[in-house]
């Protein structure tokens, strides 16, 4: 009985709702494996983002933090510090997630990584939670890699 409960504890834990500023619209996440699909409340569903780590099996890998743009929220690969520029759309031109920072800035299999927000709704700070290193970068609604960064600044 309770290897049962540990069991359906732990699938629980999978998955993550976010609720958007667009009230017939969640996203879904699969912290093990950063997928993310946009549910609707009329019981339509799209993919986001496909999965990262298809065969992780360690909860609370991945992580979405909105920002102020009501469209776009930021995808966090809390191991390696890893982000993406996650974005949904009523009109499916507009669903998409690309990256902003591609290098693995940590090893581990444990959640380290946090981000803060600036005073500029574009940037943020990534922290590294166990040795304090932090980032500044930047998303954008320009299609240019120019204005999607990041940079070390201790």
């Amino acid at each position: 009985m309770i290897g049962l409960f540990v069991n359906l504890t732990m699938k629980s834990q999978t998955y993550e709702f976010f609720q958007t500023r667009n009230y017939h619209n969640q996203l879904r996440l699969n912290t093990k494996t950063g997928e993310v699909y946009q549910v609707q409340d009329d019981g339509g569903s799209w993919i986001v983002n496909d999965a990262f780590t298809p065969e992780s099996t360690t909860p609370y890998r991945y992580w979405l933090y909105p920002t102020q743009n009501m469209w776009t929220f930021i995808l966090v690969d809390m191991f390696t510090g890893k982000l993406w520029q996650t974005q949904y759309s009523i009109k499916g031109d507009n669903r998409f997630s690309v990256p902003i920072n591609e290098e693995t800035l940590s090893y581990t299999e444990r959640a380290k990584f946090e981000i803060k927000p600036m005073i500029s709704m574009y940037q943020y700070y990534l922290i590294n939670r166990d040795t304090g290193e932090m980032w500044k970068f930047q998303w954008s609604t320009k299609s240019k890699n120019g204005y999607r960064w990041i940079k070390k600044i201790n």
